[in-house]
């Protein structure tokens, strides 16, 4: 066995374990090239196979009510470098996500040629009045794909009533289930999540079903911020670090604790932050769950570089602490300018864990999957966090990555755990700033859902003396 082989070596000292913290240029781009052509690939497939059967048995057939229409556009050749635009969506339906009564109403779609290339189509769409209020008309120009996957295409528009970016999310829709995704959307308002805005279905000349989700549009990500500082040979400001790392752990917070859904695939991919504001919001419901005790889940889930050992172990009845994993492994790579534990392969990620944390102990095995039988792993001692690190990082990040970063998921931190971390003290103080001098996003505004059960402990240290007055 691969992994076997590759323990054993180490364990008898034929192979090093490499430091890894170090930025060797050519360790940088293998990662960039393993990031961007394999990671994103895999948990596309991951939603297309794996999802697909869990959706079978958890949900129930989805109703539509479409019109019998049928329009056909013609659209000019797209702009080299994007994505052809879809070029058929017709017999419509828009839902308004931001009344209390979510009947499907019925609207009227028109799809006209723009006078552009790549934003050559116009999506014309007409709610039906409510409470006496006259019909509303909303239009959106597509302007450029922005992401495409197996789980269909991300394409970057603009309102034309109001001028508003937004994305828009297009997804093949199995008639016979109701989407996850949607479902899931509909329950998040928070400052730290993608705002779904409007979603309506779409079909094409074959007959075949497409969910349209509208969100908000943030124009970068955590990833790409990344690769930023790493292209110019620089360590991310620390105050960044900590402005992202704590509303992931925000974010994650309100999902897990009062929404009741785990994410599944936490990365720097679907974190997305205001350049200007520095405010993150976590994006890509469409491999989330809400976690059932006693129900099976899947254990190939996450993308391999943030994906929590006990999936690795083969686990089907996991919590929400593999976001907490992955958060820790996100706030790792902030830190370090590269991922933590680049895996080449599912089974090689374990290794890459090994090599850091060392040989997991029986019980930690159990806590991560107590129906895994096999135990026979080489020896690996644990490398010491200081030395993963840059020796000037300041103990209190490396204390917080070693918390979150636990084989056993119970010992890892809950989210709001991590938010009262004193990593996290600098954005507590009344005075801080980003570095240009602007304020720091909304941090504090916590909800009574937020913090419920939260001990008077965790609170004192959650919340700034300046907030409570």
């Amino acid at each position: 066995m691969h992994v076997m082989r590759r323990l054993k070596s180490i364990a008898s000292g034929r192979s090093s374990v490499s430091d890894p913290g170090g930025d060797s240029g050519s360790k940088r781009a293998k990662v960039d090239q393993e990031m961007e052509q394999n990671a994103t690939n895999e948990t596309h497939l991951m939603e297309k196979t794996s999802i697909g059967l869990e959706q079978h048995v958890a949900s129930t057939s989805i109703e539509t009510d479409v019109s019998t229409s049928n329009i056909s556009i013609t659209s000019k050749t797209e702009k080299s470098g994007y994505d052809q635009l879809p070029k058929e969506m017709h017999e419509m339906k828009i839902r308004d996500d931001k009344t209390e009564n979510h009947d499907d109403k019925d609207a009227e779609a028109t799809i006209v040629n723009g006078n552009g290339t790549e934003a050559g189509q116009i999506i014309a769409t007409t709610i039906g009045g409510r409470n006496g209020q006259p019909k509303q008309t909303i239009s959106y120009m597509a302007e450029r794909v922005v992401g495409t996957g197996s789980f269909g295409v991300v394409f970057q528009a603009k309102c034309v009533e109001t001028g508003e970016a937004v994305a828009i999310k297009k997804v093949l829709q199995d008639k016979r289930y109701k989407n996850r995704e949607l479902q899931i959307m509909r329950l998040l308002d928070h400052p730290n999540v993608v705002q779904l805005k409007h979603c309506f279905f779409s079909t094409t000349d074959k007959d075949e079903l497409y969910l349209n989700l509208v969100l908000e549009y943030v124009s970068e990500t955590v990833y790409r911020v990344t690769r930023h500082y790493s292209r110019m040979n620089q360590q991310m400001p620390l105050i960044y670090v900590k402005l992202y790392t704590y509303q992931i752990c925000r974010a994650l917070n309100y999902i897990h604790g009062v929404v009741g859904v785990c994410h599944r695939d936490i990365k720097p991919q679907n974190l997305l932050v205001n350049p200007h504001t520095h405010q993150l919001k976590i994006c890509d419901f469409g491999s989330a769950k809400m976690l059932v005790p006693g129900e099976p889940n899947i254990s190939y889930i996450c993308s391999r570089y943030y994906r929590a050992p006990e999936l690795i172990f083969g686990a089907t009845e996991y919590t929400t602490a593999i976001d907490m994993w992955s958060a820790g492994c996100v706030m790792a790579e902030l830190l370090l300018g590269q991922p933590l534990f680049p895996g080449e392969s599912g089974v090689d990620q374990l290794v890459e864990i090994i090599k850091v944390l060392g040989t997991p102990t029986r019980e930690e095995i159990k806590c991560m999957n107590p129906t895994y039988t096999e135990f026979k792993f080489p020896q690996i001692k644990v490398h010491p966090w200081h030395k993963v690190f840059n020796k000037r990082l300041p103990p209190e990040a490396v204390d917080l990555v070693s918390r979150l970063l636990q084989y056993s998921p119970n010992l890892r931190y809950t989210a709001l755990e991590a938010c009262a971390h004193p990593f996290f003290d600098e954005l507590r103080d009344p005075n801080a700033r980003l570095p240009n001098g602007r304020p720091l996003p909304p941090l504090f505004n916590f909800t009574a859902q937020e913090l419920a059960g939260a001990s008077p402990e965790l609170l004192q240290r959650l919340i700034p003396e300046h907030v409570k007055k």
